[in-house]
C-alpha cells in the first residue's frame, strides 16, 4: 500500500506492507485525512520519529477478533489514548499521560490503510452517521483541541475573547465561541482571513485596533482572555496590557524557531492574570466535538478545504503555507 512517511524532515510517498491487525483491532481503509499545522511543524523542525496524519475518517476494511466495529462501517478515529488511571489522568490532564504520548495509529493517517489498535478502537473511535461527509467527520480531533482550550480558559456567554492568528484553528475557535454566545475579536495580518472571521465576530489586521476592539466590546475592561493560535513571543508579551484584571493569557500554539520572551511578572501578580496553555483533547472532548459536528451544529466545511491525492502531498503543504487554503485534505480513496 502507499503511505506518506517522514524521513529526515522530508515527506515521501512510500510503498509499505499493509499492517496486520490483532485482537480488538481493525484495519481502516482511509478515505480522507486532514493536514494539521503540527504535521507541517514536524517537517519544518525535522522532528525525529515523526508520524504524520491524525485527522482521519474511513471505512473498516477488516475487523480482528473482539473488534467493536464491523467491516463496512464508516468511522472517525483519533491518534492518542490515555490510560485513564495515572496521576495525570486523575487530574484531568489526559494529554500529559505517558501512555497518551506513546500511542498512535500505524503507519499514520496519510496512508491507504491504517491499523487502529484496540485502545483506540475502544476509546477514541466514533461511528459516522450516513448523512455526515468524511471531510467534516475528519475534523473531530482539531475541533476537540479547540473545545478543550475554550473550556480551559472558562469562556462563557458574553465574554470578550481575543484570537490572534486566524488560520484553521483560529477560525474554528471563532465558530465555537459564537455557538457559546461569547464575543470573538480576531487579529491576523492576512486581510482575507480577517474577512472570513467576520462570520464569527469582529477582526482586524492592526494590533492597536485589536486592543481597542477588546476595550469597546467589554465596556472598557479589556479582554477576558486572549488566545494565541499563532504570533510572535513579542506580541504575547505586549498583549498582557490588553487583558482585563483577572484575565487569561492563553498559549494555544508552539513557537518556532524562537520560543522565548520577556514577560512583566509584576503585571501577572498585581492584576491576578492567568497564563495557561492547552495541548490536546481528552476523550470527553473528542466525544463532544464529534457530536457537535455530527449534529451539524458546527460546520468544518466553512474552512473551505482543498483536497489532494496522496501523490500531491507536497502541494497540500504548499497550499497551506502559501495561504491558498485554511485546510488541506489528503484523499486516499
Amino acid at each position: 500500500m502507499k503511505a506518506i512517511l517522514a524521513r529526515e524532515g522530508r515527506a515521501a510517498l512510500t510503498e509499505v506492507p499493509v499492517p496486520p491487525i490483532g485482537d480488538g483491532e481493525f484495519l481502516l481503509s482511509v478515505e480522507v485525512c486532514g493536514l494539521c499545522g503540527t504535521d507541517v511543524m514536524k517537517l519544518d523542525t525535522k522532528a525525529k520519529g515523526a508520524i504524520l496524519g491524525h485527522e482521519l475518517c474511513g471505512k473498516v476494511e477488516k475487523a480482528g477478533p473482539n473488534s467493536p466495529f464491523l467491516p463496512g462501517e464508516r468511522v472517525v478515529v483519533s491518534h492518542h489514548v490515555p490510560c485513564l488511571s495515572c496521576h495525570y489522568c486523575r487530574k484531568g490532564q489526559e494529554s500529559m499521560c505517558r501512555q497518551f504520548k506513546s500511542t498512535n495509529i500505524e503507519p499514520g493517517g496519510f496512508a491507504e490503510f491504517v491499523r487502529v489498535p484496540a485502545l483506540h478502537a475502544r476509546h477514541a473511535t466514533f461511528k459516522v452517521p450516513d448523512n455526515l461527509d468524511a471531510i467534516s467527520a475528519s475534523q473531530t480531533e482539531p475541533l476537540a483541541c479547540v473545545l478543550r482550550n475554550v473550556k480551559r480558559i472558562g469562556a462563557e456567554k458574553d465574554d470578550v475573547i481575543g484570537i490572534i492568528g486566524l488560520g484553521a484553528i483560529g477560525q474554528m475557535t471563532g465558530q465555537l465561541l459564537k455557538i457559546l454566545g461569547a464575543k470573538a475579536v480576531g487579529l491576523d495580518l492576512d486581510p482575507e482571513r480577517v474577512k472570513k472571521f467576520s462570520r464569527w465576530g469582529t477582526a482586524t489586521v492592526n494590533a492597536d485596533e485589536f486592543a481597542q476592539l477588546g476595550k469597546d466590546q467589554s465596556e472598557g475592561r479589556g479582554f477576558d482572555a486572549i488566545i494565541f493560535s499563532a504570533g510572535t513571543p513579542a506580541l504575547v508579551a505586549r498583549c498582557v496590557a490588553w487583558l482585563r484584571d483577572g484575565g487569561t493569557l492563553n498559549v494555544f500554539a508552539s513557537f518556532h524557531p524562537d520560543p522565548f520572551m520577556k514577560l512583566d511578572l509584576n503585571q501577572i501578580y498585581h492584576r491576578e492574570l492567568s497564563v495557561l496553555s492547552s495541548y490536546s483533547p481528552s476523550l470527553v472532548d473528542l466525544k463532544e466535538a464529534f457530536e457537535l459536528i455530527a449534529s451539524k451544529k458546527f460546520n468544518p466545511l466553512i474552512l473551505g478545504p482543498l483536497s489532494f491525492p496522496l501523490s500531491k502531498f507536497d502541494d497540500a503543504v504548499k497550499a497551506v503555507k502559501s495561504r491558498q487554503t485554511l485546510k488541506s485534505i489528503l484523499v486516499a480513496r
